[in-house]
């Protein structure tokens, strides 16, 4: 009987075969049960290249650490092809293990160029299988950089236009870079003509999130780097063209193979997305961490909020990630926030206060508020990025939430 060894005591393996044969698999299973930890979680019968990319169950992209083993027996180009796949996909929360009745040693070179880091041959032993999934393992565990965790990505709308929903996905993904130190990419997912890079004072953005999300299917850190646009505060953005055109629809696999990539190559994706009722909204929903609906406290905004969030609250998955941010709070407004959570019949998450004519000066000036600036607004904007980074719920009634309202509603 094979001793149960220790991995990390709060850490998940995920291990996983391609195009392995039944022995393999079944050596793959059983040493994945003498780990603690770990699991198996099936066998690619294809390997995996830009033109057959599957779908990856959630128990391997919400691993804290996945080992693929590769045999190289049907096909070895093809197996170092699945190899760098692997590692682009999965970046470095992945280890690859190639097995093989016999390596030509030029393939095995280019195999360790490509990222294999142990070869095993067949048949494959249980404990020397077992030896090599510890080994990883134990770098992961010297190396707290070889693990990457995955991000959070977080999806903007407007009520109606012109409430300030890029405003704030701007200034918070600011307050997320400078005051909190995170990687963060913002998206500007308007089909034509977004905001973000004019908000910003960013210029020559050639490419956008439609022609990447196109791009789907061969998409790697070199064709991400090609897409983004640098800030000079760190922030990285993706913009929107700034020509009208024919706009490419993706496909929920297209959307979802971005979203997984994103997620473990920074901390936070922001999106600021269209209003309007596109077909790929529901699938950027279901791939987003939290949705946040913007509106403004005026009887335009909140009639278009409730019918929004009513449509949006007939899904149980969509409910538990909806936020509710009313933007231009003033502590003269008719509305009251108990009135919003009354009509809308979803409680307040964020009450940003009016800052409006500092902003449109920042607008024009392509460069955001500072988060060093005190104001009422960068407290607003402070308090929210912190519930951000430390995964605090906010959807309890707005009422019960004088931190947030306090300095409004005074």
């Amino acid at each position: 009987m094979t001793r149960k060894t220790n991995s990390s005591e709060h850490s998940t393996q995920a291990i996983f075969s391609v195009c392995a044969d039944a022995d393999v698999v079944r050596v793959a299973t059983s040493a994945a049960a003498s780990i603690s930890g770990a699991h198996f979680e099936g066998e690619f019968r294809d390997y995996i290249t830009s033109e057959k990319r599957p779908q990856f169950s959630p128990a391997l992209k919400n691993a804290s650490s996945c080992v693929a083993l590769i045999d190289f027996d049907r096909d070895p180009e093809l197996a170092i092809e699945s190899t760098e796949r692997l590692h682009q996909i999965f970046l470095k929360n992945i280890g690859i293990i190639g097995v093989g009745t016999k390596l030509d040693a030029e393939v095995l070179l280019r195999a360790v160029r490509n990222g294999c880091t142990e070869f095993l041959t067949k048949p494959v032993n249980i404990n020397e299988l077992i030896e090599s999934l510890n080994r990883y393992n134990d770098v992961l565990s010297l190396d707290s950089n070889a693990q990457s965790s995955l991000g959070r990505v977080l999806c903007f709308f407007g009520a109606k236009g012109g409430v300030g929903t890029t405003m704030l996905a701007v200034h918070l993904a600011i307050f997320l870079v400078r005051q909190h130190c995170k990687k963060v990419l913002l998206i500007d997912h308007k089909q034509q003509l977004g905001h973000v890079a004019l908000y910003l004072g960013l210029k020559d953005t050639q490419y956008h999130f439609e022609e990447l999300l196109h791009n789907a299917d061969r998409l790697d850190s070199e064709l991400l780097n090609g897409f983004i646009v640098h800030h000079r505060s760190g922030l990285d953005v993706i913009a929107s063209p700034e020509l009208s055109g024919t706009p490419h629809e993706p496909t929920s696999q297209e959307f979802e193979w971005v979203m997984d990539f994103l997620r473990r190559e920074y901390d936070f994706v922001l999106i600021d997305s269209p209003v309007a009722y596109q077909a790929s909204r529901n699938t950027l929903i279901e791939q987003s961490d939290e949705v946040y609906i913007v509106s403004t406290p005026d009887v335009a905004a909140l009639r278009d909020l409730a019918r929004m969030v009513e449509h949006l609250s007939l899904s149980d998955s969509s409910t538990n990630k909806l936020r509710l941010v009313v933007n231009r709070s003033t502590a003269s407004d008719s509305v009251t926030p108990e009135q919003i959570e009354k009509t809308v019949r979803f409680p307040i998450s964020v009450a940003v206060p009016n800052n409006y004519f500092e902003l449109l000066h920042a607008i024009n000036d392509g460069e955001p508020i500072s988060p060093q600036r005190r104001s009422e607004f960068n407290q607003a904007l402070s308090i929210w990025a912190n519930q951000i980074v430390n995964g605090i719920n906010t959807t309890e009634p707005a009422t019960a939430k004088k931190g947030l309202f306090s300095f409004l509603y005074s």
